[in-house]
């Protein structure tokens, strides 16, 4: 049945039929037909303070959630403002829907002097989303919307992009609305299991590497059961993290460093499974893992499937539907082999974890695994620190482990973690950030403050862009330029904000302070001094 309607009433209602309960954003005077419509709608709404912090509250929402975050953003530099946000979710796979207002159409790319003039402003966020769409007319946008979600929904996770100018916004028409769209991923084929399942029969001893795509399937029951079949050890990738528990018998981690003890037995495999990962430069050390001829890769991309290194066998599927069907079939079979005993994979980890970045700091990230819980989000920045808690912080399950991997977004972690703890209101969540990264985005502290967020912020302060700063030590004769930071006093930042702030000079204080910060219901700063070796 068709209903009269405002443009941005179609928004808020096409978003209500995809099951959309939150969505993040800041209003503007181009959007607040939007805004007008979401009073009366069951969606909630969190106001941030800058549309980078909107965007990746949005992401930190989806990756602990599952479901597609969404960024509500003005025209013009709340789309450029969001970009840096957008490009971190593009990167890490992770399924974002933005919906930006633009310039009324008479005006489109005019530059006529209106508010938020940008010549082009779908191309300016095209090369960080998969798909974009202009409604230039009411009726267009719930078509546009579930288009969105089915494009998140059928093939790799990733931002997504529908723009509809002011005056589409503000019109009224009769207009009906679609079913949503069910739609679901591809599984792998009959004939490619059984092949695959010949290829496994044929190696002697088997390694399964996983990554992020692995973890946003859900695909670590079938990889688990694939490794206690086969006797195969799991390497996973910074976003694979939790993929495995990484206190399972078959679980390397995230360990993998050319010549190490991890490397030593993945050189013995004569076949690998890779599962939803690109084996990109950063996890292969710029191609130095050497991997086996025997290689059957699986992933939802069919430009991922061969990027970096090419298999001797490619699936272009759901890993989890991929995982299970391959499990079931070895099962079937009956294809066991011994691979290597439960002990020597320990003993590789734990030789591995010896020399594991970060060791001088390890008892930090111990400390953190303590006072998380099991099943507690750890959500990282690009800071040394994460670079650290990679290795040797051990994930137990998906979805538990967020990093901004891909794009390496300075400002990501404290954002994200509020969108985590609203998608996963009864889990712990912690952010760990550098005291430069914080400063990104520190202004969405009063977003977490606003609107009740329980949420420990470990700010690692050595006063410096650390990662940088090592840099320069090693390839420039430590000839340091502009990485010493004058910070402020975070803990009366903290008091500024209204918000508790404690000083963890120790492991066992940073334990003590998360502990007490999770009960609360505000965010709280910890300001833990730390140092590194340059």
């Amino acid at each position: 049945m068709a209903e009269r309607m405002t443009g941005g009433e179609a928004v808020v209602r096409a978003l209500a039929e995809h099951g959309v309960d939150v969505a993040f954003g800041i209003p503007g005077v181009h959007t607040l037909a939007l805004y007008d419509a979401l009073i009366d709608s069951p969606i909630r709404h969190i106001l941030g303070r800058h549309e980078q912090g909107v965007g990746f509250m949005a992401d930190g929402y989806a990756r602990a959630s599952g479901k597609p975050g969404v960024a509500l953003v003005i025209t013009g530099p709340g789309v450029t403002n969001v970009a840096t946000a957008v490009g971190e979710a593009y990167t890490d796979s992770s399924p974002v829907l933005v919906v930006a207002s633009a310039e009324d159409q008479r005006w489109a790319g005019k530059m006529m002097g209106h508010y938020h003039d940008i010549r082009d402003q779908t191309e300016a966020i095209r090369p960080v989303t998969a798909s974009q769409a202009q409604a230039t007319a009411v009726g267009e946008i719930a078509p546009a919307i579930d288009a969105a979600f089915a494009r998140m929904a059928t093939s790799r996770p990733r931002p997504v992009y529908v723009e509809i100018p002011r005056d589409i916004l503000e019109a009224e028409a009769e207009i009906t609305f679609p079913d949503p769209v069910v739609a679901d991923r591809p599984g792998p084929l009959a004939e490619q299991i059984i092949a695959a399942v010949d290829d496994i029969a044929k190696a002697q001893r088997v390694v399964i590497i996983a990554g992020g795509g692995a973890a946003t399937a859900d695909a670590g029951d079938g990889i688990t059961a694939i490794a206690e079949q086969l006797g195969a050890p799991v390497i996973v990738s910074q976003t694979g993290k939790g993929v495995i528990p990484e206190d399972h018998r078959y679980s390397l981690g995230n360990l993998w460093s050319q010549d190490n003890p991890v490397d030593t037995l993945l050189r013995k495999a004569d076949l690998v499974l890779v599962f939803g990962t690109k084996l990109g430069g950063a996890e292969t050390e710029d191609g130095a893992m050497r991997l086996p001829a025997g290689m059957i890769r699986v992933d939802i991309d069919p430009e991922e499937v061969e990027r970096n290194y090419r298999p001797s066998r490619a699936i272009v599927a759901d890993a989890r539907k991929t995982a299970g069907s391959l499990a079931e079939a070895l099962a079937a079979t009956g294809v066991n082999k011994d691979g290597w005993c439960p002990e020597e994979i320990t003993s590789a980890r734990a030789k591995a974890l010896e020399t594991a970045f970060g060791g001088e700091n390890a008892e930090y990230v111990a400390a953190l695994r303590r006072a998380i819980p099991r099943d507690g989000i750890l959500v990282n920045d690009t800071t040394v620190m994460s670079y650290a808690a990679a290795k040797h912080f051990p994930a137990y399950a998906p979805r538990t482990f967020l990093v901004p991997a891909g794009y390496l977004t300075l400002g990501f972690s404290m954002p994200a973690a509020i969108g985590a703890k609203i998608a996963q209101p009864d889990k712990v969540v912690v952010s760990i950030v550098g005291d430069g990264g914080f400063q990104f985005t520190m202004q969405e502290l009063a977003t977490a403050k606003q609107f009740g967020i329980g949420l420990p912020i470990v700010i690692f302060n050595d006063s410096t862009y650390t990662a940088v700063k090592m840099d320069q030590a090693v390839r420039y004769d430590r000839r340091y330029i502009a990485v010493d930071l004058e910070n402020p006093d975070f803990l009366k930042l903290a008091d500024a904000y209204g918000v508790p702030g404690v000083r963890a000079s120790s492991p066992a204080e940073l334990e003590t302070a998360i502990v007490e910060a999770s009960a609360r219901t505000v965010p709280t700063i910890i300001d833990t001094p730390i140092s590194w070796s340059y």
